[in-house]
């Protein structure tokens, strides 16, 4: 007689994990690891964000903490019974053992790495060589003169000792991703120069995961031109706020009906900090709260950015989401703005300077006074892409799984 009991079937299981210890409050919650758990759950997905150290009181109800060397012990993970684990370890070889345990515990893994994609001389050549004192010249330990570390870098990275290792990360992993696409070709370019193909079949490329609260609402877009990031002085090497604010000051005198808003842990001490004088037209907010964001995109017509490099500009994505147009100019060390203006989303300069980056903006205003960009189409054209439930949904399908809704 047929048993006419019903058959209990398990969800998938998908953790991700990232091997450093941050706070676990909702901003962990807002972008990357946590970001792409919430994703995974809005799809039926039971899943946990893992990460070393002791609970807080803050830490969300999503979240694992556990000691660091759980992480690196096969039997911890396998005693979660996980489907998949989703990895930001950037394919960082101090994270390797992370990686290993995983494999070792019979769970398949996907490797998220944050890079423009220039990641060694044999991924891009001539980019790396040429954009070099971007990444090296201007950290603060080369500029206290300890130029050995530059001559380490050089002679490790030609000789390749740190992509070999880079490339038995990449083992462990069934998956690869990389965020952006042109990023995603060099990093298989890489792959296949040190002599792997197979390697390089499993680099993918996949965005970070955006909240779906970055969505265009039909507010009627300002003449106003917004850039969110952090601008403490830890972080100008990469920002690059002296080339942004002398772009803002040429564009606002030039287009006085436009204005501008610099938002970011940092932005009310920029013009003082680097004895900059006031600029007309342009306003500056300290660190807003997450929720306020999707409304100060919503109102904006122009994102705007001039870091010397970047892996994903999440803020430059959540721009797009909510209807925006993008500027920013065209390197490969900023390689994901090629893809943010493929799609009648916004422009390119052709160099990092304040005159150039003035007339993108320019030509981008123009854009917006024509009638040239529609902010619900830019949004439909972009939320697909960076929703988090969809990026879960792209992520599970790569690592060969399907969800129960």
């Amino acid at each position: 007689m047929k048993d006419s009991r019903e058959i209990k079937v398990r969800k998938i299981r998908v953790f991700t994990c990232t091997p450093i210890e941050f706070s676990g409050d909702n901003s962990f919650f807002s972008r990357d690891s946590g970001m792409f758990s919430r994703g995974l759950r809005s799809i039926g997905v039971e899943s946990m964000a893992v990460m070393p150290g002791s609970h807080r009181i803050d830490d969300d109800s999503g979240l694992i903490r556990t000691a660091v060397h759980n992480l690196s012990d096969p039997s911890w993970w396998k005693s979660h019974e996980l489907d998949a684990v989703i990895l930001y370890s950037w394919a960082a070889p101090r994270y390797t053992p992370v990686a290993e345990a995983i494999k070792n515990a019979g769970i398949r893994l996907m490797v998220c790495m944050d890079t423009c994609g220039v990641v060694s001389p044999q991924a891009n050549p001539k980019s790396w060589f040429l954009d070099l004192p971007k990444r090296v010249l201007t950290e603060r330990r080369i500029a206290r003169g300890k130029l050995n570390d530059v001559a380490k870098y050089l002679i490790e990275s030609i000789a390749s000792p740190i992509a070999r290792k880079r490339m038995h990360h990449y083992r462990c992993a069934d998956i690869v991703t990389v965020p952006t696409p042109e990023g995603a070709d060099w990093v298989r370019r890489e792959a296949l120069s040190l002599g792997d193909a197979n390697l390089a079949s499993k680099i993918v490329y996949l965005p970070h995961p955006q909240s779906i609260t970055f969505q265009y609402d039909g507010t009627e877009k300002k003449k106003l031109v917004i850039s969110i990031a952090r601008w403490q002085p830890e972080d100008w090497a990469q920002k690059n706020p002296r080339v942004l604010l002398g772009a803002y000051r040429i564009f606002l005198t030039e287009n006085p009906a436009w204005r501008g808003i610099i938002v970011g842990s940092g932005a009310t001490h920029m013009l003082d900090r680097l004895g900059v004088p006031h600029i007309p037209g342009l306003e500056f907010q300290e660190r807003v709260e997450t929720e306020y964001v999707p409304k100060l995109f919503n109102s904006a017509s122009i994102g705007f950015w001039s870091s010397n490099w970047e892996g994903q500009q999440g803020t430059g994505a959540q721009a797009l989401c909510c209807g925006c147009s993008v500027v920013s100019y065209r390197s490969p060390m900023m390689s994901c703005f090629s893809h943010y203006v493929s799609r009648k989303s916004g422009r390119l300069a052709v160099q990092n300077t304040p005159k150039d980056l003035a007339q993108a903006l320019a030509y981008e205003a123009r854009a917006w006074d024509s009638g040239a960009r529609n902010p619900a189409d830019i949004a439909m054209a972009w939320t697909d892409e960076f929703h988090a439930e969809l990026v879960a949904k792209r992520a599970l399908g790569y690592l060969g799984l399907k969800p129960d809704v």
